[in-house]
């Protein structure tokens, strides 16, 4: 499948125009005009990923977090983004990214989150089927995305019967949640001052994490390509979290 045939069908699904206005989305790097016969998907590309898309005869990579997201005044060998594209570019691989298009969408990251939490109706705000205690909440999100570890703000007994999501960092929602009915905002990237806020007005917060709330973006965006079958789609298995845990 020719990569411009490709982008239309993802951009069909998951418009450029619904990104915000700072982030940036699409195709990267890469020939609209190349043939794409294997996809990799990753939550961002470093370049383990793209060592990985070389070794595997990669012709595109399909990311969550933009490749490039600030200012590139040059591009050399001297530079790790610059040597990046310039790998990219020797061996033929494009690289397009999908991020808050793909966050607002409808079957987007938010969506697939409350799908796999079994949450009922995908909805940035949705109703639970039967009222939770935040402790058995947590452990059912740490559960389904198997975490070693989660971060809770809140009394561990509060009964939840509404929840807010938002995947990677949104703890700027918790107020908005509150005035909508949620209980409890589902994000990451929760600030010490932040949860302190929440607990001033009542707000519970389960905090997921960054990566733990966004790389199950791998699984829906394969869901979402293999109905192609011109194409073979891979997930990566480089492993991105920065952090780790004693």
């Amino acid at each position: 499948m020719l990569l411009k045939s490709l982008t239309r069908k993802i951009e069909k699904k998951y418009p450029l125009n619904l990104a915000e206005d700072w982030d940036n989305v699409g195709l990267i790097v890469g020939d609209f005009d190349m043939d794409v016969k294997k996809v990799l998907v990753s939550l961002e590309a470093n370049e383990d990923v793209i060592d990985e898309a070389i070794s595997k005869n990669i012709d595109l990579i399909v990311t969550h977090h933009p490749f490039i997201f600030g200012k590139i005044n040059k591009i050399n060998s001297g530079d790790l983004k610059g040597r990046l594209i310039q790998k990219l570019i020797k061996n033929d691989i494009s690289l397009y990214s999908m991020h808050t298009n793909f966050d607002i969408a409808f079957d987007g990251l938010n969506d697939y989150f409350m799908e796999i939490m079994e949450f009922g109706n995908s909805k940035v705000l949705d109703k639970l089927d039967k009222s939770m205690t935040l402790e058995s909440l947590s452990r059912k999100i740490k559960e389904k995305l198997n975490m070693k570890h989660i971060r809770v703000v809140g009394n561990l007994s509060t009964d939840i019967t509404k929840v807010a999501v938002v995947t990677g960092a949104g703890s700027e929602f918790v107020k908005k949640a509150k005035r909508q009915g949620a209980e409890v905002l589902i994000t990451g990237d929760v600030k010490y001052h932040e949860a302190q806020d929440a607990l001033d007005i009542g707000m519970c917060i389960v905090d997921c994490g960054h990566f733990d709330t966004e790389d199950i973006f791998k699984n829906v965006m394969k869901r979402f390509l293999d109905e192609f079958s011109e194409i073979e789609v891979i997930k990566s298995n480089v492993y991105l979290n920065p952090f780790s845990t004693i």
